[in-house]
């Protein structure tokens, strides 16, 4: 028999495991598509996508409104609550909310599709991929929904699912169509992973779900509720465009004046490190946040993230100090020996990628204890930082410009979070604090050791 605390760390394990599991998921069958079609389409080819793919994601989370966490949170209070019918309230209004957004920029996407492309890469003969990307668009739009339903119920088995058909449909549309088809082949592969994956996870998990959405209420579509996710999601949407949009907008300067192939570099860099940071981040969104929502008071969410914190800073910073070390073997086996020039740029990703779960680490309740008024100057920190610090750098900094200056956004972001949550209590222990300073100090050093 196990003791009570060795049962309990086994728990966490797997719920830690299965929680990251859909990201890891997610990332080998993200490394196996990069592979392919880096070996078909090279450094360009992957930068074109790179700023397709981007966009896809910007006007999912967008179409989306940022519903998510406010689902998430919603669905955990009624869970805890054994209140099914506010449940099903919730499910059906942000279904049917999100589903008439992204009716509308779907159709939008394909009749502006040329000028979206001139917009993003220069140039409107890439108008066909944009329209592809619209289904990815609407799938992205609709996880999000679905997203919300999963943490809210602590579920970490139907974002698997998700990942794992999700996954294999996009990596066999990819492996098939991209000989034949090129870029076009590569962007189906990427704009069918969202709606597949939905279809495969309520589907394999239709009787754990059909009481969350069945019988529909009357009306299925309730004001009130709407207003109540609109409220946090308003907030929430604005800081996921502000995120992705700065960084977006920053990588058109960045392709325009480094070339398409460094746009290529820097997607395997930002994609390889946040393959490692996704890990962390899908346990934090899935499982933590749903238990943290229903923590009472200041003390209790103090509590709770310093029973995370130690376990997180031990496990984030070996993984990401062996990914930094490795970083030239891994851009050479998961794309090819013509992405090397992206060391120096993982480096620094991975650096700013370890900063970003920490502020996650420490941020988790930060909606819960003090609303929007806490949690959005957190949420603005990295991407205001960004903004401001690669206009600095652009000039002579190159290819490392903009992976610098996500660094020192990263570290920005955490400082911010650090000083705010400490003000309103949520403080780790002395010892828990040194070991994340010097986990951040003796990263940074690997980084410019390994970037040289």
């Amino acid at each position: 028999m196990l003791s009570t605390r060795a049962a309990l760390w086994r728990d966490r394990s797997i719920r830690f495991a299965l929680g990251g599991g859909a990201t890891v998921v997610l990332a080998l069958f993200g490394v196996v598509r990069n592979k392919w079609v880096a070996e078909h389409l090279a450094a360009s080819g992957l930068g074109v996508l790179g700023q397709v793919f981007a966009a896809q994601t910007w006007l999912g989370t967008a179409t989306g409104m940022g519903l998510s966490l406010p689902i998430a949170m919603a669905v955990g209070a009624a869970v805890a609550a054994r209140d099914e019918p506010a449940v099903r309230r919730t499910a059906w209004t942000a279904l049917m909310q999100v589903g008439a957004a992204a009716l509308g920029v779907v159709v939008l996407g394909l009749v502006f599709a040329p000028w979206l492309s001139r917009l993003l890469l220069g140039t409107a003969e890439h108008a066909g991929l944009i329209r592809i990307a619209m289904l990815g668009v609407g799938g992205i739009a609709l996880y999000g929904v679905a997203s919300g339903l999963f943490a809210g119920r602590s579920d970490v088995r139907a974002p698997l699912t998700f990942a794992l058909v999700g996954g294999a449909v996009a990596v066999a549309l990819t492996f098939l169509l991209v000989p034949r088809t090129g870029l076009a082949g590569a962007a189906i592969g990427a704009a069918a992973l969202a709606p597949a994956g939905l279809a495969g996870a309520f589907w394999i998990h239709r009787r754990d779900y059909q009481r969350v959405l069945w019988p529909a209420p009357r009306p299925r579509f309730d004001p009130a509720t709407a207003r109540g996710l609109i409220g946090v999601g308003g907030a929430a949407l604005l800081l996921a465009l502000v995120d992705q949009g700065t960084l977006l907008a920053l990588r058109a300067h960045y392709l325009r004046a480094n070339g398409i192939a460094a746009n290529g570099l820097l997607q395997a860099a930002l994609a390889l490190s946040q393959q490692v940071s996704g890990v962390f981040n899908a346990y934090l969104a899935s499982y933590a946040f749903g238990r943290i929502s229903g923590a009472q008071g200041a003390n209790a969410i103090r509590d709770y993230t310093r029973r995370h914190w130690r376990p997180l800073v031990l496990a984030a910073g070996p993984a990401f100090a062996l990914a930094m070390v490795l970083a030239s073997p891994l851009l050479h086996l998961l794309y090819s020996a013509r992405f090397d020039p992206a060391r120096g740029m993982m480096v620094w990703a991975l650096f700013g990628e370890f900063c970003r779960v920490m502020t996650q680490v420490w941020s988790l309740g930060s909606l819960p204890l003090g609303g929007r008024r806490l949690w959005m100057p957190i949420g603005l920190a990295a991407p205001v930082a960004l903004a401001s610090v690669y206009p600095l750098l652009a000039p002579a900094g190159g290819l490392l410009a903009l992976p610098l200056a996500g660094a020192a956004a990263g570290l920005f972001q955490l400082l911010v979070a650090g000083l705010l949550m400490s003000w309103r209590g949520v403080t780790p222990r002395a010892g828990d604090a040194v070991l994340l300073a010097a986990m951040v100090a003796g990263l940074a050093l690997l980084a410019r050791a390994v970037a040289g």
